[in-house]
């Protein structure tokens, strides 16, 4: 089910990319943004297919929850601002073959949820990147299935990297055009199966082909009304 654009969805994606030919003017205003108060729940929701608590609530029903942390590195390429998304392996766990950003759990040596998000993106695409790179952070959400509490990082990086996927935690690398999540035509809601026979009708991005659904695509949802946003 394709979402029609109207034309005042259609002029901000025009806007969108020009403001996202424009590295150096769009990272000084996501950094700005990113200081004040988030879009939220309010437009992560926008990607879900069922009704949430708040992650207050989720976590005072689950006190032996894990912390998480994942990273979404911004790069300019090809004369625009690009992101990166990895798929995961297929294995026996809940998040097997899915789209996401590098991420993973925090462990005790990480002095902060920003070092665990730089670690793990280190370990899974080879990125080095330092904390003065990351602008901010999205809000954090919970996955009730793996019982983690995720924090979304951004990164500014200057140039394109050269990615160094782990073998052990990545199938493939995607690098997406951030005007793609502009295009509401990507929007689409597909019957996904979430293992034991089951299956749930999600909304989801259609990203190169893929199904970008779940925590990820309720993170990318959240930046994509920032994005909508910075073009108004």
């Amino acid at each position: 089910m394709n979402v029609p654009v109207s034309p005042a969805s259609a002029t901000a994606y025009l806007y969108g990319m020009t403001l996202l030919h424009q590295p150096d003017e769009f990272f000084m205003h996501l950094r700005h943004r990113l200081q004040q108060p988030l879009p939220g729940t309010e437009a992560q929701n926008r990607m879900t297919m069922r009704s949430r608590k708040t992650v207050d609530e989720y976590l005072a029903e689950n006190p032996g929850y894990r912390r998480s942390a994942v990273l979404m590195p911004l790069f300019p390429h090809a004369g625009e601002i690009h992101t990166l998304l990895i798929k995961r392996p297929s294995y026996e766990g809940v998040h097997s073959g899915q789209l996401a950003l590098p991420g993973g759990a925090e462990e005790p040596q990480d002095a902060s949820p920003t070092h665990t998000a730089l670690r793990e993106a280190q370990e899974e695409v080879g990125l080095l990147a330092g904390e003065e790179q990351v602008l901010g952070q999205l809000t954090p959400l919970y996955i009730p299935p793996s019982n983690f509490l995720v924090r979304p990082f951004i990164a500014q990086l200057p140039q394109r990297p050269r990615w160094q996927p782990s073998a052990d935690e990545v199938e493939a690398l995607l690098e997406i055009p951030l005007r793609t999540f502009l295009d509401q035509s990507i929007k689409d809601t597909r019957k996904i199966s979430i293992g034991g026979g089951m299956t749930v009708n999600a909304p989801c991005y259609i990203i190169e082909g893929n199904v970008l659904w779940g925590a990820t695509a309720m993170m990318f949802s959240e930046m994509e009304a920032l994005l909508e946003e910075l073009n108004q």
